[in-house]
C-alpha cells in the first residue's frame, strides 16, 4: 500500500517524458541568394531545385552538391522539376524557362508579364502559371512553352499549385479565396480562407493546405470544407505535403518550422532565427528541406520526429493501462484493507447521505477542475520545456536554474521584498488604528455611522481606483503635480510613474491612507470579540488606554494578526494586476516582479513551462513565509 503513491507518481511523470527530436544533417548557404524563394524536389529525390531572390535558379544532387545554376534578369518566384529532369522556372522578369536534365535550355518563352508562379504535375502533362495581375490562369505546353488554353478565375491570382497527378489544380487570389479547378480547367470549387494567402499545396486526393498571415495553416478537403486548422507562431510563409500527404510542412516569418500530421497534432517545431521563405519533403518523408531569408538550405531529419511521435504515442497508451491497472489494484487492496479493519460500514454511511454528497459534487469537482489541476500541472510542467501544441521536453531544473540568470526576475524579487515589508506595514497598522479609533467611538450609532462610511467605499471597482490613481500621477494633469505647485513646491512636480527611482514608490503610495475594508472588519470584529471584563479590570488597576491596548487588545488580536499576514503575503506576492494596469513593469524593469514576469511568459512568450517554474517558486516562497508564520505568531487559542 505504501508503494502505490509512488507508482502512481512514477506513471504520471513518465506519460511526458518521450519529447520528439529531428537533427540537422546539412546545410548550405547561396551566395548573393537573399530569399530563398521556392524548393522543389524532383519524384525520385535525386535532384532538388531552388528558386532565390537573386534572380537565381540552382539544382543540386542528393548529397547538396550543385549541378548547374541559371541567372535570370529579375526574381525568380517559383521552380519546379519533372520525372524527366525538365526544370521549369518562373521570374519577375516575364520570362518562363525550361531546362533540360543537363542544364540546357528547352524553351524560354516571354509571358508579357511577370511570372509569378509556376506548378505541374510530376510528368509534365499539366502545367499551370501565373502572371503579374491575371485573372486567367494559363495552361502551358511542356515541350515548346505555348500557352494552349485559359481558366477564368476571375480576380488576380497569387500563386497556383497542381497535384503530383495533375488530377488537381488549386489557384489563391488575392480576395483570401481558393479555386479548385479540374485537369480540363473548369473552376469546380471555391472556398475561402481565414486570412491572407501565402502558400498553398494539394495532395493527389485533392486536399489543399493554406498558409496564411492569422498564424494558422488551414487544410480544407476535396469538397472544399474545412477539415483542421494549425496554429503557428508568426504568419505563415511557407506549406508543403509530404508525397503521401499524410505530413504537412509549414514555416513562418520568425524563423520557426513546423511538422504536422493530418489529424492536426504537432509533431515538431524549431527555431532557426532567420525568417523561413520555403520548405519541401523529400519523396520518402524523411528530410525536410528549408529555406530562409538569408540564402540558407538546411536539410532536417524529421524521420526522426515521426518515429518518435509514433513511438510516443505507444508509450503513453502502454503508460495509461499500466496507470489504470494499478489504480484498480489500489482500489482492490484498499477495500480488502478496509474488510479486514471492519470499515466497510462507511459506504453504507455515505449512501445513506448520498444526497448530501451529491449536493457536493458539482463544488468538489469545479475546486479539481479549477484550482487543484492546475495547480499540479504547473508542477509538473515546471521540469518540462512546454509550449502549448509543441513537444514537451523534459529538462529537469533547468527552468529554475533559468530563473536565478534572468534579469527581470532578479530585478523583480528585490521589488517584491519592498513591496512586501510596505505591503505589512499596510495593511496592519492603518487598519489597525482606524478600528481602534471606531471602537472608542461614544455611542453605538456614532461607531455604525463610521463603519459604514469605510466599508462604503468597496463598491468602487478596484480597477477603476487605479486609474483614478493613475491619472492622479498624471505629469501634466495630476492632481497631486498640481497640488506641490499651489504649495510652492513645484520643482518636485515630475513624472511620478515615469521616472525609474520613483515608479515603485509611486505605486506603493496608491491606495493612501490604506484603510482596507477586509482588514478594518477584521480587527474590529476582534475587538468587540474582546471580554468587556478584561478591560473594566485593567482600568480598575489603573490602566490607561495605551496599556490596555498594549497589553490587552494586541495579544488578544493575534489570531486576526496571523490571518491577516497570510493573506497579505499571499495577495503581494501573487498580485500583479495593479503594476499592469498602471506602469507594466516599467519604466524599464523598475516596477516588475516575479508574478508579473510570469504572466508574460505565459501569455507573450507562450513559454509555459518557464512560467509554471516561476508560478512553484512563488508558491515555494509563500509556503515558507506561512510556516514561519503559523510558527512564531501564536494566536489566543493556541
Amino acid at each position: 500500500m505504501r508503494r502505490t503513491p509512488r507508482i502512481l507518481l512514477t506513471l504520471a511523470l513518465l506519460l511526458g517524458l518521450v519529447p520528439n527530436a529531428v537533427s540537422a544533417n546539412a546545410e548550405w548557404a547561396i551566395e548573393g541568394a537573399g530569399d530563398i524563394t521556392s524548393i522543389n524536389s524532383s519524384e525520385d529525390g535525386s535532384r532538388l531545385a531552388v528558386g532565390a531572390h537573386g534572380s537565381k535558379a540552382i539544382v543540386y544532387d542528393r548529397e547538396g552538391q550543385p549541378l548547374y545554376e541559371k541567372q535570370t534578369k529579375n526574381v525568380v518566384t517559383d521552380v519546379k522539376l519533372l520525372n524527366d529532369g525538365t526544370l521549369l522556372v518562373a521570374s519577375d522578369d516575364r520570362h518562363l524557362y525550361a531546362y533540360d536534365s543537363a542544364g540546357g535550355t528547352r524553351w524560354d518563352v516571354d509571358m508579357k508579364r511577370q511570372v509569378k508562379s509556376v506548378s505541374a504535375s510530376e510528368d509534365g502533362s499539366v502545367i499551370a502559371v501565373v502572371v503579374q495581375r491575371s485573372n486567367d490562369l494559363l495552361f502551358v505546353d511542356g515541350q515548346t512553352g505555348e500557352t494552349t488554353g485559359t481558366a477564368a478565375i476571375g480576380t488576380v491570382m497569387k500563386t497556383v499549385r497542381v497535384s503530383g497527378n495533375g488530377e488537381w489544380i488549386v489557384a489563391a487570389t488575392a480576395d483570401q479565396f481558393l479555386h479548385l479547378v479540374d485537369k480540363d480547367g473548369q473552376v469546380v470549387r471555391k472556398f475561402g480562407a481565414g486570412g491572407q494567402i501565402a502558400s498553398i499545396a494539394v495532395t493527389d486526393d485533392g486536399e489543399t493546405a493554406v498558409g496564411t498571415n492569422a498564424n494558422e495553416v488551414e487544410l480544407f478537403d476535396s469538397e472544399g470544407k474545412k477539415a483542421a486548422s494549425f496554429g503557428t507562431r508568426d504568419s505563415v510563409s511557407a506549406v508543403a505535403f509530404s508525397k503521401d500527404g499524410k505530413l504537412l510542412g509549414a514555416a513562418d516569418l520568425s524563423g520557426n518550422f513546423y511538422i504536422f500530421d493530418r489529424s492536426g497534432k504537432k509533431l515538431w517545431e524549431a527555431k532557426e532565427g532567420r525568417a523561413g521563405r520555403a520548405v519541401e519533403f523529400a519523396p520518402d518523408g524523411k528530410t525536410l528541406y528549408a529555406g530562409t531569408d538569408d540564402g540558407r538550405i538546411l536539410t532536417l531529419d524529421v524521420g526522426s520526429a515521426v518515429k518518435d511521435a509514433e513511438s510516443e504515442a505507444r508509450m503513453k497508451a502502454i503508460l495509461w493501462s499500466a496507470l489504470a491497472v494499478v489504480v484498480l489494484a489500489a482500489i482492490a487492496l484498499l477495500l480488502l484493507y478496509m474488510k479486514k479493519r471492519g470499515k466497510l460500514g462507511i459506504f453504507r454511511d455515505i449512501w445513506r447521505a448520498k444526497w448530501i454528497y451529491l449536493g457536493l459534487a458539482p463544488s468538489f469537482l469545479l475546486i479539481f477542475v479549477f484550482l487543484y489541476f492546475p495547480a499540479f500541472s504547473g508542477l509538473f510542467h515546471s521540469l518540462y520545456k512546454w509550449q502549448p501544441g509543441g513537444t514537451t521536453t523534459f529538462i529537469g531544473l533547468d527552468n529554475f536554474k533559468r530563473m536565478i540568470h534572468d534579469p527581470y526576475v532578479t530585478k523583480g524579487f528585490g521589488n517584491l521584498l519592498i513591496l512586501i515589508v510596505t505591503g505589512l506595514i499596510k495593511t496592519i497598522i492603518p487598519p489597525l488604528i482606524v478600528a481602534e479609533l471606531i471602537y472608542h467611538l461614544c455611542g453605538k450609532k456614532l461607531q455604525y455611522g463610521f463603519r459604514t462610511a469605510f466599508t462604503a467605499s468597496m463598491v468602487i471597482p478596484a480597477v477603476a481606483g487605479l486609474l483614478i490613481w493613475q491619472n492622479f500621477y498624471d505629469p501634466n494633469m495630476g492632481l497631486f503635480n498640481n497640488f506641490l505647485q499651489l504649495i510652492g513646491l513645484g520643482s518636485w512636480a515630475h513624472g511620478w510613474l515615469g521616472d525609474p527611482k520613483t515608479a515603485l514608490w509611486a505605486l506603493i503610495f496608491i491606495g493612501f491612507p490604506f484603510v482596507g475594508i477586509l482588514q478594518l472588519l477584521v480587527f474590529y470584529a476582534g475587538l468587540l470579540a474582546i471580554p468587556g471584563e478584561l478591560t473594566e479590570s485593567a482600568k480598575m488597576d489603573g490602566a490607561n488606554l495605551s496599556r490596555i491596548i498594549r497589553s490587552i487588545h494586541l495579544p488578544m488580536l493575534s489570531g486576526q494578526f496571523k490571518f491577516l499576514i497570510i493573506l497579505a503575503l499571499i495577495g503581494i506576492i501573487q498580485d500583479f494586476n495593479g503594476i499592469m494596469i498602471v506602469t507594466g513593469g516599467g519604466p524599464m524593469d523598475s516596477t516588475y516582479v516575479p508574478a508579473l514576469q510570469m504572466y508574460y511568459a505565459a501569455t507573450k512568450f507562450s513559454d509555459l513551462g518557464y512560467a509554471s517554474a516561476l508560478g512553484v517558486s512563488m508558491f515555494a516562497v509563500i509556503l515558507v513565509i506561512t510556516v514561519i508564520n503559523m510558527k512564531f505568531i501564536k494566536s489566543a487559542d493556541d
